[in-house]
């Protein structure tokens, strides 16, 4: 077969192939993993285009347990980051479920099987009524890639409004409605029209506006408004019902319905994004977009990394209408895994365990507690500014100082690095890099909650004094 070693192949691509391309970034010191060698930067074998936590000194994980994680050499950290083991890793029930359907019979969806069928009336229960149609795929990005395909067959449009510093997945249509991903390539599409992130702690509208969600909201008007006068016409607005990526982002309540209002009299559709926020992780609610209120109902819903925890399973949700107008293109829609019998199987064994382990109302006792701990601190350390989050979806905004609100960036990487040091694995996200973001497994406890706070403690009591 041409392209193999010794063999003629197409223009450019004749040189020997290596066996295996393993495509992370590199990490500096080799000595810092044990038994890891990385490849020279010149080497066919190396690559920097996936950055791997703890670039300086990165952690070979080798298994995990619960909201546990552990390294060849045996130690343990709390997994404080990893949103989507979200029953918690290894789960029996789930890794058990997915074994004993393997034996039986793993096949595409042509075939009619009871797991389909079962996995989406289990969803539709936990959904508004009129969301009742769904897709199944393998990740995140596909789910909302599909949802862009949906919104636009069914609206007849093609521009997409989306929130600042957004992230919906890495397929090409999904970076061109990121900002958070665009920025750095080709830049904003025509198509693509982008609204303020609703942050009441650094946005244009804060804590002491007397009303941020109408006013958010009609920065959204006011873009659509733009992109209408110029011919524009706007098929969907594209949301995290939380934005993670923005920096662990509590929208204003009454917020969603404004935007809805505003975006379906201009003919689109509303999308919410519930990849990393959804399946009982606000504590309150199932999804996350029903904080926004009973009366609030997107028109797309997709799911993804916890559906399946740690199981390639995705989601699109949505209505009889946009559905029909979806199949009247004569287009089929196919997924050769989306929907497998195994993938289904997986998907209910996670919403059992939810359920028998009441892992949603864990979530608000838990996080709810975490906030507290986390408030006393803020007393005692100044770094801490803003405190934000709901059940175990919790942001900690880092600040150089009250006046400003200036992102305390370079201190955060160091309470990240300090608290690896102390075996909690916890990570930074925002567009200054400066939020600690709390997105443990479900089943993270009250220890574990005070044990890291005491740890943040001592290690910001330590930096203080250090500066100081």
């Amino acid at each position: 077969m041409k392209g193999q070693k010794g063999e003629p192949g197409p223009p450019g691509l004749d040189q020997p192939c290596p066996v295996v391309r393993v495509d992370t970034f590199s990490p500096g010191n080799d000595q810092s993993w044990p038994n890891f060698h990385p490849p020279d930067p010149g080497h066919p074998m190396s690559g920097n285009s996936c950055r791997l936590f703890f670039p300086e000194d990165p952690i070979k994980i080798v298994r995990g347990q619960g909201q546990y994680m552990y390294d060849e050499q045996g130690a343990e950290y709390i997994d404080c980051i990893n949103n989507v083991a979200h029953v918690g890793h290894c789960h029996p029930l789930v890794v058990r479920a997915a074994h004993e359907q393997n034996q039986v019979l793993n096949t595409n969806s042509r075939y009619l099987h009871d797991n389909i069928v079962d996995y989406a009336q289990r969803l539709s229960e936990t959904l508004p009524e009129k969301l009742c149609v769904f897709y199944f795929l393998n990740s995140g990005s596909e789910a909302n890639d599909l949802a862009l395909r949906l919104a636009r067959q069914y609206t007849g449009h093609w521009d997409v409004v989306v929130l600042d510093h957004a992230y919906h997945g890495h397929l090409s249509s999904l970076i061109d409605i990121s900002p958070y991903k665009f920025r750095d390539l080709d830049g904003q599409k025509e198509w693509v029209h982008v609204a303020p992130l609703p942050d009441t702690y650094r946005g244009p509208y804060r804590e002491d506006h007397p009303n941020p969600a109408v006013a958010y909201a009609s920065e959204v008007k006011r873009v659509v408004s733009s992109a209408q006068e110029k011919g524009r016409k706007i098929a969907a607005f594209f949301a995290e019902s939380l934005p993670s990526v923005g920096g662990q982002i509590i929208p204003p309540a009454g917020y969603f319905p404004e935007v809805a209002g505003h975006i379906r009299r201009a003919g689109g559709v509303f999308v919410a994004d519930e990849i990393q926020v959804g399946f009982g992780r606000v504590g309150k609610h199932f999804w996350a977009f029903q904080l926004q209120g009973e009366d609030f109902v997107p028109d797309i819903v997709t799911m993804g990394k916890s559906i399946g925890n740690g199981h390639p399973v995705a989601c699109v949700a949505t209505t009889q209408a946009v559905a029909r107008a979806f199949e009247a293109t004569g287009v089929e829609y196919f997924n050769t895994f989306g929907g497998s019998p195994v993938s289904c199987a997986v998907g209910l064994a996670v919403l059992d365990v939810l359920e028998k382990e009441q892992l949603q109302a864990h979530a608000a006792c838990v996080g709810s507690f975490l906030m507290e701990l986390l408030g006393q601190q803020k007393a005692k350390h100044p770094i801490l500014g803003d405190i934000r989050g709901v059940g175990l979806f919790i942001g900690v905004d880092l600040i150089k100082d009250e006046a400003t609100r200036m992102p305390a960036t370079e201190e955060a990487d160091y309470v990240v690095s300090r608290l690896k040091e102390n075996y909690i694995l916890l990570s930074t996200d925002g567009p200054g890099r400066n939020v600690l973001k709390f997105k443990p497994p479900m089943c993270f406890s009250l220890d574990n909650a005070r044990y890291v706070v005491a740890k943040l403690d001592a290690i910001l009591t330590g930096f203080t004094t250090s500066l100081g």
